[in-house]
């Protein structure tokens, strides 16, 4: 008899703790609830994850990691910002809306220790917010967008982002291609030089 396939459990698990961490937050749902959902005793829980901090973690760490490939993938969509910047929009509204709502699981990051929080906020400083800001920064080093401070477009950008990352019914679906189009229209009229 072979044994179960732990790789298959585990990304269950993930994807059942994503859900119930994003319907009732860190504090709203105990490692026993997360078992019952996944149909595994706690123990078989435990033998993935040492406690509810880390599969919170793991959960945020591989949303992480695919922000960052993301990222990744829009710097290389060609030379210009608007082509970069409308690449990694158009790729992370593609994302199934519980990955966009993921973003959102940031706030629940003060329920776990200092030591994780700390860590988890260099990680995505550099994994994410870092490699937006360096493709920004390089937009305006090429006077392409106005002269503003890198992690302030960063912010501004996701900012107008943030209102669709959600999971509720009304935003089960990305938002529509003109949606899109309009809200880097905002961006660029606002940043790019001559806009």
């Amino acid at each position: 008899m072979l044994p179960p396939d732990t790789s298959d459990l585990r990304t269950r698990i993930l994807a059942e703790a994503t859900r119930l961490f994003m319907m009732y937050g860190y504090n709203g749902i105990s490692m026993r609830e997360i078992a019952e959902a996944v149909g595994v005793s706690k123990a078989g829980l435990y033998y993935h994850f040492k406690d509810k901090e880390d599969l919170f973690l793991a959960i945020l760490y591989e949303s992480l990691g695919a922000m960052e490939r993301i990222t990744a993938t829009a710097r290389a969509a060609g030379p210009s910002a608007r082509a970069q910047v409308g690449a990694l929009v158009r790729a992370l509204f593609a994302q199934p809306a519980d990955q966009r709502a993921i973003i959102r699981l940031g706030q629940e990051i003060a329920h776990i220790s200092p030591a994780a929080r700390a860590d988890f906020g260099r990680r995505y400083q550099e994994q994410f917010i870092g490699q937006i800001a360096s493709l920004l920064g390089d937009a305006v080093a090429r006077g392409e967008l106005r002269a503003i401070e890198p992690s302030t477009l960063t912010w501004l950008l996701l900012g107008m982002m943030y209102p669709f990352f959600t999971a509720n019914q009304e935003r089960e679906q990305p938002p529509p291609e003109q949606a899109i189009d309009d809200l880097l229209m905002v961006f660029f009229a606002g940043a790019a030089i001559g806009g």
